[in-house]
């Protein structure tokens, strides 16, 4: 499937930069596995601007001046983004002077949907290394080389008749859908709503590790030889056996929620264990520890969201990821107010705004896929 270039452009520089939507991620982190060049250029660009001279001119950009700057350059009938020269970018500056204008761009002007923002969205779906794309909408049976994939009632299960694998696989759950996979040393894993998992069909000898994007709740199964490592953008959480929540969809709702067990989570050089009933989340600068709620974090996994005294922007991006909405604002202070609730992902998304009306008062309209909020 062929891919619009300016778009994924755009996404990886609103992903390097932290602006980034969880259903844009979504896209961006798909782009990045299926495609070698745009794998290519993430990791050129997270080299570039993965150092603390890079992260300081970031943040003392301002993408307006820096748009004004550009706007004309950006209009210019463009070579391939991926063939140009690009390369010719010497220095961290020079990259951002291009960053950041598309960072506004992409934000304010993009009309024109993805290609990748079709069909093969829709449903939960397997992406091997070497291209191979699999449909886990329907039970299925499917042989792999030596591996063995098993999907039932929104699960996947595995078995490798190769000790020494190498593979790794990609399981994508877009939005309105939710998913499990058990793999191969028995770990579960259940995933929320635009999350993406990376995993091995079989783990190597020393640890465990897999990559997620989104949110996803683990039960590790018990090895105290092999450690099990989850890494997401913003921290990474070690564990040997033990059930806990990540939600890594954005830095700003990045979660550790201890169940039972023991884990650290690892940002930089910082390193902070957890407890049970205890969550690591990112802080002003570092990780910080908190206690949580049980019903409010982990009610997802029953198809509720529970909310408590929570901004109406936090609880829109979860309306956005279980009712494939758009969310528009009229009133930016509506953003800003917060509610206690519940929402049920099996009503009808009519009736959840309804409610919504009723215990909070608010306006809000329902068309052509866009919720607007007055």
């Amino acid at each position: 499937m062929e891919y619009n270039e300016e778009y994924i452009q755009g996404l990886l520089f609103e992903k390097i930069a932290g602006t980034i939507s969880e259903q844009d991620n979504l896209v961006a982190e798909h782009a990045i596995s299926s495609y070698a060049e745009v794998q290519k250029f993430w990791e050129v660009l997270e080299a570039k601007m993965g150092n603390p001279e890079g992260t300081a001119f970031l943040s003392g950009l301002s993408p307006h001046q820096a748009w004004e700057k550009t706007a004309t350059n950006l209009h210019q009938k463009p070579g391939s983004f991926f063939s140009r020269n690009r390369w010719a970018l010497s220095g961290v500056a020079a990259m951002l002077a291009i960053a950041i204008p598309l960072i506004w761009y992409f934000n304010f002007t993009k009309q024109e949907p993805s290609p990748l923002q079709s069909q093969e969205f829709k449903e939960v779906y397997l992406k091997t290394d070497n291209g191979k794309a699999i449909d886990l909408s329907n039970n299925t049976r499917i042989k792999l080389g030596q591996t063995q994939i098993n999907t039932k009632q929104k699960e996947l299960s595995y078995a490798s008749g190769n000790v020494d694998s190498k593979e790794w696989a990609t399981i994508f759950v877009p939005v309105t859908k939710d998913y499990k996979i058990k793999l191969s040393d028995g770990t579960t894993v259940w995933m929320n709503a635009a999350s993406s998992l990376r995993f091995p069909f079989q783990f190597g000898k020393q640890t465990r590790e897999v990559y997620l994007t989104g949110e996803a709740y683990f039960e590790v199964a018990k090895n105290k030889q092999q450690e099990f490592i989850v890494h997401t953008s913003y921290a990474d959480v070690h564990v040997h056996g033990t059930s806990f929540n990540v939600n890594a969809y954005t830095a700003q709702s990045f979660t550790t929620a201890l169940v039972e067990g023991a884990v650290s989570a690892k940002k930089d050089n910082q390193v902070i264990k957890l407890k049970p009933g205890e969550e690591a989340v990112i802080g002003k600068d570092n990780l910080e520890i908190k206690i949580f709620d049980p019903q409010e974090i982990l009610s997802w996994r029953n198809g509720t969201y529970s909310f408590h005294n929570q901004p109406l922007s936090q609880i829109s991006q979860v309306l956005t990821r279980w009712f494939d909405v758009k969310i528009a604002w009229q009133n930016q202070v509506v953003s800003e107010q917060t509610f206690t609730g519940e929402i049920d992902k099996n009503l009808p998304l009519e009736v959840v705004i309804n409610n919504l009306k009723i215990t909070s008062g608010m306006q809000a309209e329902l068309k052509n896929g866009i919720l607007t909020f007055r």
